[in-house]
């Protein structure tokens, strides 16, 4: 599974991050990177973040691997939500878009793409590092509490593309 990332949008939804990215710019985005890095060595799932190429000319139009992360920066003139548009054009139903920009997130799921917002991914990235310092991939289920749900009344399906989202957030 590709997971591609609006990088500008994670680290302004971060509280950390953002921090950092008041002090130095190059820090916050390489503390990203580590979070990712981090993410992937667990997860083993490809990663690519997407950076706008405006906020640094000098970086504008590269794409870097660091520490197994793919590294894209825009084109002069093109922005980062053009190119997560374009890789969830191409790439279709085999792409998961990280992004709370609502553009590009109703863009990507016309496409066939899975979306998820920034904080429920970062929220998944803190579970998956929990469990792997824990030692186990998912959380052990207790014989005394009920699976069951204890509501009553008719059943409620989600909609197609509701469910293929969770099976996704679920692989996650």
């Amino acid at each position: 599974m590709l997971i591609a990332i609006d990088g500008y949008n994670f680290l302004k939804q971060s509280p950390d991050l953002r921090r950092l990215e008041q002090i130095e710019l190059q820090k916050a985005r390489q503390g990203l990177i580590e979070r990712l890095a981090r993410y992937k060595q667990v997860k083993g799932h490809s990663i690519t973040v997407v950076f706008d190429g405006e906020q640094e000319r000098h970086l504008a139009g590269q794409r870097q691997r660091l520490r197994g992360i793919d590294v894209i920066f825009s084109k002069p003139g093109e922005k980062a939500d053009d190119v997560l548009k374009r890789l969830s054009a191409e790439k279709r139903g085999g792409i998961t878009v990280v992004t709370s920009d609502r553009e590009v997130a109703l863009f990507s799921e016309k496409k066939g793409a899975i979306t998820i917002p920034v904080s429920d991914f970062a929220e998944k990235m803190e579970m998956a590092q929990f469990y792997a310092l824990k030692g186990s991939e998912k959380e052990t289920i207790h014989p005394d509490r009920s699976i069951a749900p204890t509501k009553k009344g008719p059943a409620h399906r989600l909609s197609k593309s509701q469910r293929k989202a969770a099976a996704a957030a679920k692989r996650l």
